[in-house]
């Protein structure tokens, strides 16, 4: 090559700088990076939300402290004014709610930017509000509920279950607060401002008529257009609709009304029908002639989840609740009765209408009487008399019996059989054992003690008590010289005092005239209420029950047989007629007693008949 010849190799040394400029560059750019990381992991600073200052902080810190402010706004009172009057909402409960966590959205998080990494570098002034959040129909349901009532406000209808029946109360319009124009404004303003006016004027109720038709004709109607079965494997029972009625009632929920069931009342009925339904256990007790018989297990319903398959046997067409059963293990097997005390701890001895016009209600008495005789009831149990005679029917023993219903022979299957109620009752009573459950008479029959009577109805009423002795108790139950005789044996533990007291609260009787054939002439009586005391001590004289009870008695009417001859055109019909079904409930208002029971009488009478 000649000496004038140019090369196109770069020189070393500009090789050299190239790559210097080059390595410059990367370094620069690694460093940007890395300026960018550590700097975009935390807040800027001069940042603030809600007044709190977060820069500098990671986002999960920020969050803390925004946590921290939060409640102190949610726990600030919302005041509401309206002409005059003030009332305070609950943020949280009226459906108001603050979210810290998106207020800090995008302040944090990795960015090449060069305006963001600026802001991390050398802060920014960024003043966030917290994200607020309404359900504003529950918020408007809030400021209904919190406002009360004004001079004609609103007024919402209802619609209730009585006596096998639905009673429907209308909605009516009425002056109140606009609920919803406040619940805007509040959506809108909140949590900036915490008070507001709200404006009167014409509203309707939260319930609307509209919404009762439907309710009414949905469910209430069907609920109660006949009774339910309740089915247990292959056996089967019947809930009336007084029954249900019972343990059935509506409530208003966000503008709609829902039906509710009673677990706790529920419970009860389908105890009640248990014998029915199920195989009750039987613990050892003697048999004729002193044998023992052996324990049996038995079952009884499973009331797990039987309300909301009550609420939707209601309106299906079947009209069926079926149910699972669960085992029952005897209180006491044979061996138990080894320990079983002699002593006679109580007994008690109720005379009864003889003759042969009462051989029926004689018979059935037997019957019941000797269906407990020789239980055995364990330290700790409860003995139901419901349960140890029911179910009352021809094929369980029991007889058609003579009742007097309002003035009127009436006849029922097990007619009768209260007066074992008031035995077994008295019986409990001077043991000092528990006494659970009772329902006196609706008005007093002489032959039974004053205050100290007890009735039963099928399936809602029971005799309960329970043995609180601490060791077993039998039941020796029998007649005698037209008598019910009932005997408790076991260890003496209790000693008992009782005092009746004078009568007060006179009700007079009216008179009514019948011309419903088997009318009876009736004597009148006045109602009364008279106060039963309690006392049981153990036997080292300390007191360990001492109960008051009082007993409301409702007038005996007289009960002329003919037409009023004051209105001789028409005739006046009892008010009551005897349903002639064991199994029916007991009404709420004047009915008459189902066969084997009276109307109840505890506080406030609730029927005017009578079984004798």
């Amino acid at each position: 090559m000649g000496e004038n010849a140019v090369s196109d190799k770069p020189s070393r040394r500009g090789r050299w700088i190239a790559a210097t400029a080059g390595g410059t560059a990367v370094v620069l750019g690694l460093g940007y990076v890395g300026t960018a990381a550590a700097v975009t992991d935390k807040i800027p600073d001069g940042t603030t939300i809600a007044g709190v200052d977060v820069g500098g902080m990671t986002k999960a810190k920020a969050e803390d402290a925004v946590s921290t402010r939060t409640r102190s706004m949610m726990n600030r009172p919302i005041t509401v004014s309206a002409e005059g009057k003030k009332f305070t909402l609950d943020a949280a409960r009226s459906g108001l709610w603050l979210d810290p966590g998106r207020a800090a959205d995008g302040l944090t998080g990795f960015s090449l930017n060069p305006s963001v990494v600026g802001k991390h570098l050398f802060g920014a002034r960024e003043n966030r509000s917290l994200t607020a959040k309404a359900d504003t129909q529950k918020l408007a349901a809030a400021i209904t509920a919190a406002a009360g009532t004004f001079k004609g406000s609103a007024v919402n209808g209802s619609v209730k279950f009585n006596s096998g029946k639905v009673d429907v109360v209308r909605s009516k319009d009425g002056t109140g607060i606009r609920a919803d124009a406040v619940a805007q404004q509040i959506a809108k303003g909140w949590p900036a401002k915490t008070g507001y006016t709200a404006t009167i004027g014409h509203v309707e109720p939260p319930l609307t008529n509209a919404e009762i038709d439907a309710f009414v004709k949905d469910f209430a109607g069907p609920a109660m257009s006949g009774p339910v079965t309740v089915k247990v494997g292959a056996k089967t029972s019947k809930i009336t609709p007084v029954a249900l009625s019972a343990v059935l009632s509506a409530k208003v929920q966000d503008g709609t009304l829902k039906p509710v069931i009673d677990e706790a009342k529920l419970r009860e009925v389908l105890d009640t029908l248990s014998g029915e339904l199920t195989t009750p256990a039987e613990n050892a007790h003697y048999g004729p002639g002193g044998s023992i018989v052996g324990a049996k297990n038995g079952s009884e319903v499973d009331p797990s989840g039987a309300g909301p398959l009550l609420i939707k046997a209601l309106t299906d067409p079947t009209r069926t609740l079926t149910l699972k059963s669960k085992p029952v293990k005897a209180a006491m097997v044979a061996a138990d009765l080894k320990n079983l005390g002699t002593e006679k701890i109580s007994e008690f001895v109720s005379r009864y209408p003889g003759g042969a016009q009462n051989e029926s209600r004689t018979k059935n008495i037997q019957v019941a009487l000797a269906k407990i005789n020789g239980m055995v009831i364990a330290p700790g149990e409860q003995f139901s008399l419901l349960q140890s005679l029911t179910p009352i029917t021809k094929a369980n023993g029991y007889v058609e019996a003579g009742v007097l219903v309002d003035g009127i022979h009436e006849k029922g299957t097990g007619g009768g059989i209260s007066q074992v109620s008031t035995t077994m009752y008295n019986a409990a009573f001077f043991a000092g054992v528990r006494l659970d459950e009772h329902t006196p008479h609706a008005y007093w029959i002489p032959r039974y003690p004053m205050g100290r009577e007890s009735t039963l109805w099928v399936p809602t009423i029971d005799l309960r008590w329970t043995n609180d002795t601490g060791r077993p108790i039998r039941i020796e139950a029998g007649t005698q010289d037209s008598a019910a005789v009932i005997r408790l044996y076991g260890t003496k533990t209790f000693n008992v005092s009782t005092n009746t007291g004078p009568q007060f609260a006179f009700t007079e009787p009216k008179t009514r005239y019948i011309t419903k054939k088997g009318c009876e002439v009736q004597a009148p009586a006045q109602g009364f209420k008279v106060t039963v005391t309690r006392v049981v001590t153990d036997l080292s004289g300390k007191v360990v029950k001492n109960e008051a009870n009082t007993t409301n008695y409702i007038p005996s009417d007289k009960v002329v047989c003919g037409p009023d001859p004051n209105a001789p055109s028409t005739s006046t019909a009892p008010r009551a007629s005897a349903t002639g079904a064991a199994a029916s409930s007991p009404p709420t208002t004047p009915t008459a007693p189902v066969s084997a029971s009276v109307s109840p009488s505890s506080t406030a009478p609730a029927a005017t008949s009578t079984k004798k």
